[in-house]
């Protein structure tokens, strides 16, 4: 696959770094508030089970896997369903699949590798969750900062002249903040910042983007969940006069079930790319048109 790519080394690349710089603040002043006095001990004490794991469809929550704990990914993602029973509503067409692996350095600090199989994406990724809402909510919110760094490893004759390593970076950095209602009700908001050093012809190098999602208990184990991922097309950072390559929103609902040591998830969406940076920058899917296709997350945790 011989796509024209583009290199950015100057204009905009100072935004590259304010998102992370952001969350690097963010961490200092958390790591800096005093501990809550404990008058009331248990009205203190963090809620627990905002989400049932640290991945909801296409995006990721406040959660994150206990210390010592491992979180195996696997992540499926089928063609549109458009054509009908001709490749049986997407099942039989080209698909995407990621697998990761997700540890826990401590109660509140993962990190963790995946391999995505479009553009041979090796991921790594980290995330800490800052604050914990209480449950008497002195704390209001779930914040947590999350990010990645993924590497194109397709050959290097794709990236064109002047090829250098850097050319195969991508970056995404978000600050996911949740709160849960009760014991059925979670929502979060989460703005993200991504940038490419090198893109496809016309395609920008930078995107800030927001998205909301949800997820309401019917059972015990089972919930309904949806999300909403929204690209914020901003004229003072386009590169380019046309707006014909804004990536499309993306709009996912589904259902999860949740054991002690497994999570599933079914769901239908019309992002297709798994890794966050090439949803938020490239995804064409629109949500007018119909052009969905049905996705599955498996987790194991251990």
């Amino acid at each position: 696959m011989n796509t024209k790519y583009i290199s950015k080394r100057d204009k905009y690349s100072f935004l590259s770094i304010f998102l992370p710089c952001l969350l690097i603040l963010t961490f200092i002043i958390g790591m800096s508030i005093p501990t809550l006095a404990q008058e009331d001990e248990f009205a203190n004490e963090p809620v627990s089970g905002t989400f049932e794991s640290g991945l909801l469809g296409e995006t990721q929550t406040t959660e994150t896997p206990y210390a010592g704990e491992f979180g195996l990914h696997i992540q499926h993602r089928f063609g549109l369903i458009e054509n009908g029973l001709e490749d049986v509503f997407g099942i039989y067409s080209t698909s995407n699949i990621r697998m990761g692996i997700d540890y826990g350095v401590t109660e509140k600090f993962m990190i963790g590798y995946g391999y995505t199989k479009e553009f041979k994406l090796q991921e790594f990724h980290g995330k800490y969750r800052v604050f914990t809402q209480t449950e008497s909510n002195s704390i209001p919110v779930s914040v947590a900062l999350y990010g990645n760094l993924a590497i194109n490893s397709q050959d290097k004759v794709v990236f064109g002249n002047d090829y250098t390593f850097s050319d195969r970076l991508a970056y995404f950095s978000q600050i996911i903040v949740a709160h849960k209602f009760n014991d059925n009700i979670s929502l979060q908001l989460a703005p993200s910042f991504t940038h490419f050093n090198k893109t496809d012809s016309l395609v920008e190098h930078d995107k800030f983007a927001i998205s909301l999602a949800g997820r309401a208990k019917v059972t015990p184990s089972m919930s309904v969940f949806f999300e909403y991922d929204q690209p914020l097309n901003i004229d003072d950072m386009r590169e380019y006069e046309s707006d014909d390559n804004d990536p499309e929103a993306n709009l996912s609902f589904g259902i999860e079930i949740g054991t002690s040591t497994h999570v599933f998830q079914v769901f239908m969406s019309n992002y297709e790319g798994i890794t966050p940076q090439r949803n938020a920058l490239y995804n064409k899917n629109k949500i007018s048109d119909g052009d969905f296709l049905v996705g599955f997350n498996i987790l194991v945790r251990f």
